[in-house]
């Protein structure tokens, strides 16, 4: 009897840590996927941040380019130099037209916050690229809206109030309407409601270019951290 019941209790015992070690290495092939699908999450990531860096970067320095391109423009409006109806002409395009940054969120989506589970491990670096979708971003893309509405349009809107008009390489108003360029852009010259806009235009770009500079901070700074936890998990 008793040897009956040891030979029960050894083979309870085994049964318990037959399911024990299943459990345990289900556990552990569960971790070890995570983990796979972390390396991919971060290395996708990480890759987006560096090329968003590089469009961020791109257009910041187009902003720089304006700014020569509207101090130039004062220039001439206070005649220290003298600038073409050409050169004019591209001048005030450069003031309608700019470069912006459309951001993506489906790698993050789709890889991390959808996962269903949690990817990364580390809180720390969670938070931050966390806070690149849900902060840096977000601010790029109330930058562009202030950009196209209240310097683009408003700097248009000003110029054609003005009396002004636009050449362009499909229709010539200057030829086909028989207009005198160089008279137009004196009138509009003279106006202070466009000189103004030009100058808020101005002055308000030095702080659009610290938004982006800000932006492309962040994004290096994520990048490093993403790059050292990489690192040290191999």
């Amino acid at each position: 009897m008793k040897n009956l019941l040891s030979r029960g209790g050894i083979e309870i015992v085994a049964v318990f840590l037959g399911i024990s070690g299943g459990l345990w290495s289900e556990k552990q092939i569960e971790l070890k996927n995570t983990l796979k699908s972390e390396v991919i999450a971060l290395e996708t990531i990480r890759d987006q941040f560096a090329s968003d860096s590089l469009i961020l970067t791109s257009i910041k320095n187009s902003i720089k380019k304006e700014q020569k391109t509207i101090e130039d423009l004062l220039k001439h409006i206070q005649t220290d130099t003298i600038l073409t109806n050409k050169v004019l002409n591209s001048s005030i395009r450069d003031l309608l037209y700019f470069s912006y940054f459309a951001s993506d969120n489906s790698a993050y989506e789709s890889l991390i916050k959808g996962a269903g589970k949690k990817i990364i491990q580390s809180d720390s670096l969670a938070r931050h690229i966390s806070s690149v979708y849900a902060a840096t971003y977000k601010n790029l893309d109330d930058v562009f809206e202030f950009q196209k509405d209240v310097l683009a349009l408003k700097s248009y809107e000003s110029f054609v109030n003005a009396g002004g008009y636009m050449d362009s390489k499909n229709f010539s108003i200057t030829k086909s309407l028989n207009q005198n360029q160089s008279e137009m852009f004196k009138e509009v010259f003279s106006n202070n409601n466009f000189i103004t806009q030009l100058v808020f235009h101005y002055d308000t770009n030095f702080f659009m270019i610290s938004r982006y500079e800000l932006a492309v901070k962040h994004l290096r700074y994520t990048i490093s951290m993403i790059d050292d936890y990489l690192k040290t998990d191999t």
